[in-house]
């Protein structure tokens, strides 16, 4: 009996390589089958109902189902007269079966339908090699070929599976509906086979997922929809030439799923392939596309949406052109040796837009909008399996964020130049340096502060018109600007060497303090170099403190205060603008004063030099126009307007100085109806001329070396 029972057994379970059809509900393909296998399926079929008669084992529900096989190398057209194909059984059964037959190679058996309906809620016996049986509601082997329109698939229990495929079989389906309710998966292809769906509905329950294995593929094509619970679409090739390869090709069809497995995930060498997708994650935990150990990844188009992470990259290459990825988490992801290129699209995440760990990542044309860090960079956790291969180039790209637009962790080995391109960077923070980089910015837009958190020496050179708008906190670090670039400082800055070929402008955000640039080391201004700075007059701090100076270029003065004409030049002001902790021994090209300069009379001017009584110190100062030089507001002339009711004293010594093309550098003339008054008896100038008003000298000395000229309304006092 026990012998009886096996042999009954063996004939009726799905993985047998000739499936047996319960013989109370046999159905025949109207096409012509070869006579070796109907001898085959006759008399397997004969000997299994007798068996299974003699022993009872017809219950109304096994009596019921209407499994179908096709194992005959020949062609079999189904159309929807045909009865549902069923499955109940406990072992591994399936309710379809096609095989191909083996001849001097495997020779395919095709079986096509329309409007078919298939159904298993089998399976569940335990199986004498551990576990339960799974029962399939299709099942397809050795290079079968199965193609199916309109069918109505559907699994029910816990151990049921709604196809299996292997030896290099073939599957379509077109305008089909897949309902999975079992927890066994919505299909496993493996060795080499291949499923293609096409504008078809998957619903799978439970854990049930897609398993695309042993190089098999699956195409998800033309409107095509996978939703699943707490399944995954699961691409595993390997590493052996026949198991390379596996393939997942989703193109203008959309995947979701609601588990904390990642709703596609890739491993060990294959290609995930998406274009024009909609892949939806709900869970916090997972993410919506994964890339594991060497797997390819393209996406082309479409939109990922996860309440994890968007996209995760682990040693692996990943293309992503055009997509739109939406993240809670981090949008995308590269990890250990990846090699991740994005180009266009738009990336938006409620965390960070791109983690790079220890990963070479290129940026093009991208926009990406991050709560958190816009780019991310670290070489913590890596895995010392890999290669430490940071590196990043940045072009054509807009990245907006509510922190830090690039920030470059602590700990982090950065081998190569971060390259910045024809982009802008918006952030409180636009970059930030935690480990040492040499970051190249060219064409760039940095709105934002440039702040380092370590002592390394970092670099940031700016170029090709690029803008940095925003304070700079960098001790160790080199800014360098070339011609056409600028710095527009907001606030109070600190840099350990600056060299400026550009224009850069020190604001004035509080109106009254003034901004302070500080450069520890060596500050270098160049021949085209601008310093713009906005002066006020109460504050008498100096706008760039420096260790060491050389001064070039043009330096651009501004102020809005009102100036007030002192009676004596004992009065006169200065206000340091550069305090170098060396001698200054250069000088700008050229200074101007943008200022409200109308009360000042002529005899007074405002000039830019090295404090002749400290040359660390750069000055701005009230002085005479006497000794005017060539970074003064005026050029040099000896007339002294004093105007009616008013008084100027000369307390310093007034000698020849060089002539101009208006002046011989020797004589002085007073104008004005107002008093001049000569205190300084070691006056040694030229000629006096007094057009009007009075000349009050202390005494003949006091006049000169030459002639004195009174004119007839004009008194020498």
């Amino acid at each position: 009996m026990r012998n009886m029972y096996v042999v009954a057994s063996e004939l009726a379970r799905g993985h047998s390589k000739v499936k047996a059809q319960v013989c109370a509900s046999e159905t025949h393909s109207p096409n012509k089958k070869s006579e070796y296998g109907q001898i085959i399926k006759a008399t397997r079929n004969v000997l299994a109902c007798a068996v299974a008669a003699a022993l009872g084992f017809f219950s109304p529900l096994a009596m019921a189902d209407n499994q179908v096989s096709y194992a005959d190398a020949q062609p079999h057209v189904l159309d929807g007269s045909t009865p549902p194909m069923t499955y109940s059984g406990v072992e591994d059964g399936a309710a379809l079966y096609v095989s191909g037959v083996a001849t001097v190679g495997w020779q395919p058996t095709k079986v096509t339908g329309t409007g078919l309906v298939i159904e298993t809620s089998g399976g569940g016996a335990d199986d004498p090699n551990g576990g339960k049986y799974v029962s399939n509601a299709i099942s397809l082997d050795h290079y079968a070929i199965l193609d199916l329109t309109g069918a109505q698939i559907t699994t029910t229990g816990i151990y049921t599976q709604g196809i299996t495929a292997a030896d290099g079989s073939e599957l379509t389906l077109t305008d089909s509906k897949l309902n999975i309710g079992g927890n066994y998966g919505i299909m496993t292809l493996y060795t080499g086979s291949a499923a293609t769906l096409d504008g078809t509905i998957v619903e799978a329950a439970n854990s049930s997922s897609a398993q695309v294995q042993q190089g098999s593929t699956l195409n998800v094509l033309d409107g095509s929809t996978i939703t699943l619970a707490q399944g995954q679409i699961n691409v595993v090739a390997g590493t052996s030439a026949t198991d390379a390869g596996s393939t997942l090709n989703l193109s203008d069809s959309s995947v979701s799923s609601t588990g904390t497995k990642d709703t596609i995930q890739g491993s060990n060498k294959a290609d995930l392939n998406l274009t024009n997708a909609t892949i939806t994650h709900t869970n916090a935990s997972g993410a919506a596309v994964r890339a594991n150990n060497a797997t390819t990844l393209d996406i082309s188009g479409g939109n990922i949406t996860s309440a994890g992470t968007g996209v995760y990259i682990v040693a692996s290459d990943a293309r992503i052109n055009g997509a739109t990825i939406n993240a809670d988490g981090v949008a995308v992801q590269a990890n250990n040796a990846t090699t991740l290129d994005i180009s266009g699209g738009n990336i938006t995440s409620a965390g960070t837009g791109v983690y790079i760990l220890a990963s070479d990542a290129n940026i093009d044309g991208a926009t990406i909008n991050a709560d958190g860090d816009g780019i991310f960079i670290t070489s913590k956790k890596r895995s010392t399996s890999y290669e430490d291969l940071n590196a990043l180039t940045v072009s054509d790209a807009n990245v907006t964020s509510k922190t830090v637009a690039l920030n470059v962790d602590g700990s982090t080995t950065i081998n190569d130049p971060i390259k910045l391109t024809n982009s802008t960077f918006t952030a409180p923070t636009a970059i930030k340096l935690g480990s040492k980089a040499a970051i190249q910015a060219e064409n760039m837009t940095l709105t934002g502060n440039i702040v380092q958190t370590d002592t390394s020496s970092s670099s940031l050179s700016l170029s090709q018109k690029s803008t940095l708008t925003g304070r700079v906190d960098a001790l160790s670090s080199t800014l360098s600007l070339d011609e056409t670039s600028q710095w527009n400082m907001t606030d109070p800055s600190t840099v350990g060497n600056l060299t400026n070929n550009g224009g850069i402008t020190l604001g004035n955000a509080s109106g009254s303090t003034g901004t302070l640039l500080t450069v520890d080391n060596t500050l270098t201004l160049q021949d085209d170099s601008q310093i713009n700075a906005t002066l006020d007059t109460a504050n008498s701090s100096p706008i760039i403190k420096a260790a060491n100076v050389t001064l070039g270029g043009t330096l651009n003065l501004s102020s809005t205060a009102t100036f007030v004409a002192p009676e004596t030049d004992e009065h006169f002001g200065s206000i340091t603008l550069i305090d170098s902790q060396t001698a200054i021994t250069t000088d700008f090209d050229s200074v101007t004063l943008d200022a409200d300069t109308s009360a000042m009379p002529d005899y007074l001017t405002i000039n830019a030099g090295v404090d002749a009584n400290d040359n660390t110190n750069y000055e701005l100062s009230t002085g005479l126009s006497w000794y005017a030089g060539a970074n003064s507001a005026r050029a040099a002339h000896g007339t002294f307007t004093v105007d009616a009711d008013s008084t100027f004293t000369v307390t310093s010594e007034l000698d020849e100085t060089t002539a101009t093309s208006n002046w011989n550098g020797s004589k002085l003339t007073k104008q004005g109806d107002g008093t001049l008054i000569l205190s300084n008896t070691g006056n040694d100038y030229g000629d006096t001329v007094i057009d009007g008003g009075i000349l009050a000298a202390k005494d003949a000395a006091s006049l000169g070396t030459g002639d004195v000229t009174i004119a007839e309304n004009a008194t020498l006092a």
